[in-house]
């Protein structure tokens, strides 16, 4: 995607990049889950289907800030370290599921982990708005990723009680 927007909003596009990514990763995590844990294929491509979709949204708010640079100002600062170390973690668990060295009752934890994080709880801060749209797509990830979380704490508890 090439972008021409300048100063402060061209850091911003660079992290919706960077979140982008994020939403790709773990979807990439949520995909194995489902082939791993044939039984609880549903659960994880429930999920994965939402994060490709936050990926798809994120995307459209590039388009957005990119078309309409003038209805947007830098928001709170988003720490872009932190977004990398969590792929990165993300993709180390990933070959970890792969080499079969987590279990599935590990890897709840880990998931909730991620979705608990401040991550996507905070996107909607990086860039100060009225734009509907954008605030739209913005709420819709932050509506799906609490589901995220109801449904896998629901799943650990169903586990951990059987």
């Amino acid at each position: 995607m090439n972008i021409k927007v300048s100063g402060e909003l061209s850091g911003i596009i660079e992290v919706l990049k960077k979140m982008a990514m994020f939403e790709m990763t773990i979807a990439e995590l949520y995909s194995l889950c489902a082939t791993t844990w044939e039984e609880d294929a549903d659960f994880w491509l429930d999920i994965w289907r939402d994060e490709i979709r936050h990926a798809q949204y994120i995307n459209r708010i590039i388009e957005i800030i990119s078309k309409k640079p003038e209805n947007f100002e830098k928001g709170r600062p988003f720490n872009v370290f932190g977004l990398e170390t969590t792929i990165n973690d993300i993709r180390s668990k990933i070959q970890k599921i792969k080499d079969k060295e987590i279990p599935i009752d590990n890897l709840l934890f880990i998931v909730r982990d991620y979705e608990n994080g401040y991550l996507e709880d905070r996107y909607s801060e990086i860039v100060k708005t009225d734009d509907i749209e954008y605030r739209t797509l913005m709420q819709g990830i932050a509506n799906e990723t609490g589901r995220h979380k109801e449904k896998i704490i629901k799943k650990i508890q169903d586990k951990t009680t059987k």
